[in-house]
């Protein structure tokens, strides 16, 4: 189906019936990367929702409105026209900032969180990996989407454990390599939508929080995620054993186990 959302049309997939699980992908991928999640959820008697956000997969890609407010009022759009909140949020990377914004934004359509190798807005990130984020924006630029994705994002290190994984490559490949940049290429740079910090609100939080992290992401990942388990209240920090940044992908019978014991847990 498609939502749209001024002016922009979302790709969105609904599979189930039950209580709304919300699944939100990493920077780069889309929809695809919770192909395995999708049958635990949906044989478990909960609605798996998922959609590719603005600029990526089968959605629109504008050419203003990427800040980390314009993806929260998307995924607020999307609860409400696949049966309304409070719904349980499940993010990748990117997704989970994103799954963080709507929590402080709009809590009252959010029923838990599950933070998966979550990108955590306004936390610091190390020079070298800010310093990758930016020639990646700069080959993206030069050279074209798909040589930038094969050349630096593949082989990124956020992306590389996925990647010599047999199965998961191909996965990996046919996501990354159709990826529209939208951001990227986008007319204008966004103003900030926003005064406030979202790491100084972490208390704010109030829905059960699970955060995931692969014990081989890289540290600023890591860092994060220690983050997040130390200040929302009552949150939880699960590592998931020979796994990178990519759970969903390299280890997806441990994040359906963990996803189900946390939306089907006391809320």
């Amino acid at each position: 189906m498609i939502v749209e959302r001024e002016g922009t049309a979302l790709h969105v997939d609904v599979a189930g019936a039950g209580e709304p699980v919300v699944l939100l992908h990493g920077h780069a991928l889309d929809l695809r990367v919770w192909d395995d999640l999708v049958p635990a959820l949906v044989g478990g008697g909960w609605r798996a929702v998922r959609y590719d956000q603005r600029g990526h997969g089968r959605s629109a890609s504008p050419p203003t409105g990427y800040r980390w407010g314009d993806h929260a009022a998307d995924l607020a759009a999307v609860v409400d026209a696949t049966g309304g909140g409070p719904a349980h949020l499940v993010g990748l990377s990117k997704g989970g900032g994103i799954a963080l914004e709507l929590a402080l934004r709009r809590p009252a359509l959010v029923r838990s969180l599950t933070l998966i190798g979550p990108l955590v807005p306004d936390h610091p990130l190390s020079a070298e990996l800010v310093g990758s984020f930016r020639e990646l924006a700069r080959r993206i630029r030069t050279d074209g989407v798909e040589s930038a994705m094969h050349e630096v994002w593949l082989c990124h290190p956020l992306l590389a454990s996925a990647y010599a994984r047999p199965g998961a490559r191909e996965r990996l490949e046919a996501m990354v390599l159709t990826f529209p940049a939208g951001e990227y290429l986008a007319a204008t740079r966004d103003a900030p939508d926003r005064s406030w910090n979202l790491v100084e609100r972490l208390a704010e939080v109030a829905a059960p929080t699970l955060v995931v992290v692969g014990e081989r992401d890289v540290a600023d990942f890591r860092a994060m995620a220690a983050t997040l388990a130390a200040g929302i209240p009552g949150a939880r920090l699960e590592v998931v054993a020979d796994s990178g940044h990519l759970v969903p992908l390299e280890a997806p019978a441990a994040a359906a186990r963990l996803v189900l014991d946390l939306v089907a847990g006391p809320h």
